[in-house]
């Protein structure tokens, strides 16, 4: 029994090592690429799922809102996203536990389209789109101020911010977490964030830009 603790041990040790690698890999190449609600849901699935060394783990619907503490819509928008992004695959069961396929960027066969192009030196995520966010269309001086807020948020705050902007767009899409576009929900919590860290005379210097995000609900009951 003795002689096999050492290679326990070793196994062990190497394991904790691929787990710490993958770890990092998530971490570093793969969050800053991810909306606040996806990192939130993909960390707690890789806890659940690599750090226990297996691909995949089994939990309701239920238990995974209540674990990454967000509601069930902002849980559905987040694996919409993962699954689109070719992160997690689901296998969803009404009256039991569903299982969750956890991807690794290095158990991926290609490089996902999502992230930047290798070598160009590039840290931003580039994403196409039809309309420009609302501080495009505010004075340089109020969007350096603006990024730099938002920048300084918490996870937390950010989190909660999310989670209210897919609430509120849920609400005007009949109830449908997957109805409205990334757009929607890129103005609504930068409307957010604004009414957050501007103050009053801010909020009414740029009352018509942010009235552009309540049109999503006027649009949709027209």
């Amino acid at each position: 029994m003795k002689e096999d603790e050492p290679k326990a041990e070793e196994n062990a040790e190497v394991a904790w090592m691929t787990t710490g690698k993958a770890y990092l890999e998530v971490m570093d190449d793969l969050l800053p690429f991810l909306t606040v609600a996806e990192q939130v849901v993909y960390q707690r699935l890789f806890r659940l799922s690599h750090v226990r060394g297996m691909p995949f783990t089994r939990c309701r619907y239920s238990e995974l809102c209540k674990i990454c503490g967000v509601s069930t819509s902002t849980l559905q928008r987040a694996l919409r996203g993962l699954r689109a992004k070719k992160l997690v695959k689901t296998v969803w069961q009404s009256h039991g536990a569903s299982t969750f396929h956890v991807q690794l960027l290095s158990t991926l066969p290609t490089r996902p389209a999502f992230l930047p192009r290798k070598g160009l030196g590039s840290t931003t995520r580039t994403v196409s789109v039809r309309t420009p966010p609302l501080y495009a269309a505010f004075t340089a001086e109020d969007r350096d101020l603006f990024l730099a807020c938002k920048r300084s948020l918490s996870p937390q705050t950010l989190n909660r911010i999310t989670e209210q902007a897919v609430e509120w767009l849920t609400e005007r899409s009949d109830d449908d977490p997957q109805a409205f576009s990334d757009e929607a929900l890129r103005d609504k919590v930068d409307e957010l964030v604004v009414r957050e860290v501007f103050g009053p005379e801010r909020q009414v210097k740029y009352a018509s830009v942010l009235a552009r995000v309540d049109a999503y609900g006027r649009g949709r009951e027209t």
